[in-house]
């Protein structure tokens, strides 16, 4: 087949949906369906059934005339299998909240060395080195001989018998240094975590082969979506409105900003790129949690403008930024003039809001933001989001960039076009441009006090 007729099968591993989207040499999605593989309220998923729908997806994507495919997964999650491929554990998924109580475990030297930067970034409650801790604590039987990584590394080892992870995810874990890609190891003798560390590997790189199918690239979800966007030089952010709502923000160098976590958005050619990230973890949560209270009648209950003064902060599963795991959710501000409106305009607000926030944290002045993901079908939330921080929000017709992305890269791995050619064939763009008031900084400042309130408040009913 040759490079104009080639198909690319892009497998988007998200924490509870599995899709198969598949595209063109134009970029062009031609094909898309998923599988719903359900998370336990403990934040536990079946590892085998995860693979199970991984391997039927790309078994449509072989019926199809696909050879080429690339696997995006969600982040900071950790899962155990021995040599055979055989889950010793569940996936200890990036929404587990027991690694908090496992953090309180912890011998108080270690905490104490958690204080001093940069180990306070990997020895806190919400590293991933807890969740590496967590599966010895579901199968106290875990040795050195067993594997024990992230979900993308799981994936293609099943699929492939390679022990690889690719940078962007394997920077997250708290394991591997961002800027020079090879193993802390002082960090795993701290925890005692004795299990292989696997190869570092590029976003654009083959990897193996899955029954005639090529796997061409692998990468973190979101930073699939920052290349989709091209979101990945100074001046240019990225807004997925999902699940959560994860702002990712390119930075000139590894750089520690605020509460923002410092990631690798792409490795490539032997380049880094990297950004900061801030992320509200349950704002399409809190929509689904409204539709299932009768609060909104569908999605299109979004662009209903209400009345101002409600607060509304979708903490459902803590806050990250500002870092307070067990943050409540919060309704303030109701009078009996409210309505239903008045609640989802402060939803839409508080989104906008946690934006800015992150922006403030960042110190990086952007001309654009680029947002994906279902809540971003809303005009009335790109435009609050617009007006709150000043800078112009940009909507692509194909909402699907975490697939876009991994198609990018499996044709850069291909030598099939460059990164920043693809870029340039992102079409079809819807601009919002808004100018918030004084009220709307009142509004902010307003909603700052009470995500400080949040803060203060750890033995209130509004934190655990």
């Amino acid at each position: 087949m040759s490079g104009k007729d080639e198909l690319y099968a892009c497998i988007d591993v998200g924490t509870t949906r599995i899709k198969l989207n598949v595209y063109d040499a134009a970029l062009k999605l031609r094909h898309s369906e998923g599988l719903t593989v359900p998370v336990s309220p403990e934040g536990l998923q079946d590892a085998e059934q995860l693979f199970r729908a991984v391997r039927q997806l790309l078994s449509r994507g072989k019926e199809l005339g696909v050879r080429s495919a690339g696997l995006a997964t969600y982040r900071a999650s950790t899962v155990a299998w021995d040599k055979d491929g055989k889950p010793l554990t569940p996936i200890v998924t990036w929404t587990d909240r027991s690694v908090f109580q496992t953090y309180k475990k912890l011998p108080m030297r270690i905490k104490l060395v958690g204080k001093i930067p940069p180990f306070d970034l990997v020895i806190s409650p919400y590293s991933p080195v807890m969740k590496f801790l967590r599966l010895k604590e579901l199968n106290p039987s875990l040795d050195a001989d067993s594997m024990q990584w992230t979900v993308d590394t799981y994936l293609v080892y099943r699929l492939t018998r390679r022990l690889v992870s690719d940078a962007t995810n394997a920077c997250l874990t708290g394991l591997v240094d961002p800027r020079s890609m090879k193993e802390i190891g002082v960090v795993k003798f701290l925890f005692k975590l004795r299990m292989e560390t696997p190869e570092i590997v590029e976003n654009a790189e083959t990897l193996g082969s899955w029954e005639g199918v090529e796997i061409n690239s692998l990468v973190a979800d979101q930073q699939a979506a920052s290349v989709a966007e091209w979101a990945l030089e100074r001046g240019v952010g990225k807004i997925t409105n999902g699940t959560g709502t994860f702002v990712d923000i390119p930075t000139d160098g590894f750089s520690r900003r605020g509460d923002l976590i410092p990631l690798v958005l792409l490795r490539h050619k032997r380049r880094t790129w990297f950004g900061v990230e801030g992320y509200l973890p349950t704002t399409g949560k809190a929509v689904d949690a409204m539709l299932g209270m009768g609060l909104l009648r569908d999605y299109s209950d979004l662009e209903t403008e209400g009345g101002k003064g409600v607060v509304f902060i979708p903490a459902l599963s803590g806050l990250q930024v500002p870092r307070v795991p067990n943050a409540k959710g919060v309704i303030a501000g109701l009078d009996l003039g409210s309505d239903r409106g008045a609640i989802v305009s402060g939803l839409l607000s508080s989104i906008a809001f946690h934006v800015k926030l992150v922006l403030e944290q960042s110190g990086e002045c952007l001309e654009v933001l680029r947002a994906d993901g279902a809540l971003s079908k809303s005009n009335a939330l790109l435009r609050r989001i617009s007006s709150a921080t000043g800078v112009r929000v940009e909507r692509c017709a194909d909402q699907e960039a975490t697939s876009r992305g991994l198609a990018m890269l499996q044709r850069a791995a291909l030598g099939r076009a460059s990164l920043e050619d693809q870029s340039k064939l992102r079409r079809e763009t819807e601009a919002f441009s808004s100018k918030g008031d004084a009220r709307e900084q009142e509004e902010y400042e307003k909603w700052k006090n009470l995500i400080e309130s949040l803060r203060s408040s750890r033995k209130s009913f509004l934190a655990e």
